[in-house]
């Protein structure tokens, strides 16, 4: 059965979203929680993770040098998770000038002086998130070469340059030439995955390929883990309860963790960006979500909204 990440996305996949996803909807093995750097305020409670949810989810940190590293690195350590994800993808410039993000791919001995520091401090388990270059997209053999003896668990590879930003086709091909040249790297294939139908297409073209890391296909669609895992297109019959049931606890959860009723709001109409592609009228629901004056006339929508598409699949 096909091994599904949800990959981090600033500002979608905080906490109140992944327990959302891991209670009621689930199907991804693993979540990552957007990246950490050393300007961020480092504090995490793990008690505020709903049950089981914090054994399957690992942290991602964005260090420009080992000093940064050592002080990201002590926070996961000391917050007892069992794994870390060192961020070698982000294609910002704004990141990538700070020698951050996609820039490290650039400096193979420091990502390998990062992951030795690791290994020798801890058990914990180490896996990288990496674009194929800044510009260039031969970068890659570079840093697999390089990195290919340390003690990595797991390189997630998204087939783009920094400079193609997420615009233009990601590269299958040079995935599946990386998986060819290094076998003993375990690789998880990232990018372009907004559908079934991408799944399907990618599975054929890299043979063997059992992992697989999702991100804004599955915040459009909370249940394409399902049919990945289930290898199948169609949704599941209760799809319109399942997804009622996670927005509802999404908007709970968001009230929860929000400063005030404003703040809550913003969070969720910011959320539905990507939620409203789950409703057969995708524009009307973004729309009205978005010229909404209250969380209470977001949930008469959706309510309105769920009670259509109970009508429309019935």
């Amino acid at each position: 059965m096909a091994e599904i990440h949800f990959a981090p996305l600033q500002g979608f996949t905080d906490l109140a979203y992944r327990n959302a996803h891991f209670q009621f909807i689930g199907h991804a093995d693993y979540y990552y929680i957007p990246f950490f750097s050393v300007d961020d305020r480092l504090i995490i409670n793990p008690d505020s993770f709903c049950k089981d949810l914090f054994n399957k989810t690992i942290p991602q940190v964005l260090p420009a040098n080992l000093d940064e590293l050592k002080v990201l690195f002590r926070f996961v350590h000391e917050n007892h998770f069992s794994a870390v994800n060192i961020n070698l993808g982000c294609p910002y410039p704004m990141v990538t000038r700070k020698g951050r993000g996609a820039a490290l791919i650039q400096n193979p001995d420091l990502v390998s002086d990062m992951v030795r520091y690791i290994s020798e401090h801890s058990d914990i388990a180490i896996s990288l998130k990496t674009r194929l270059g800044i510009s260039d997209a031969e970068e890659i053999f570079k840093l697999l070469d390089r990195i290919s003896s340390e003690k990595i668990k797991t390189i997630i590879i998204h087939p783009r340059t920094a400079k193609q930003l997420y615009k233009g086709n990601a590269s299958p091909e040079v995935f599946r030439q990386c998986k060819e040249l290094f076998p003993q790297i375990d690789m998880i294939y990232n990018g372009d995955i907004n559908s079934f139908e991408d799944y399907s297409k990618l599975k054929g073209l890299i043979q063997g390929q059992n992992r697989w890391m999702l991100g804004r296909g599955l915040l459009s669609n909370p249940l394409l883990g399902w049919q990945i895992k289930n290898d199948i297109n169609n949704l599941p019959e209760d799809y319109s309860d399942i997804l009622n049931s996670f927005v509802f606890h999404l908007i709970e959860n968001i009230e929860k963790d929000s400063n005030d009723k404003w703040h809550a709001h913003n969070r969720i109409k910011s959320q539905f960006i990507y939620l409203s592609n789950l409703f057969p009228a995708q524009r009307k629901v973004f729309k009205s979500i978005k010229k909404s004056k209250s969380m209470i006339e977001v949930k008469e929508i959706l309510k309105a909204e769920n009670n259509k598409m109970k009508r429309w699949m019935g």
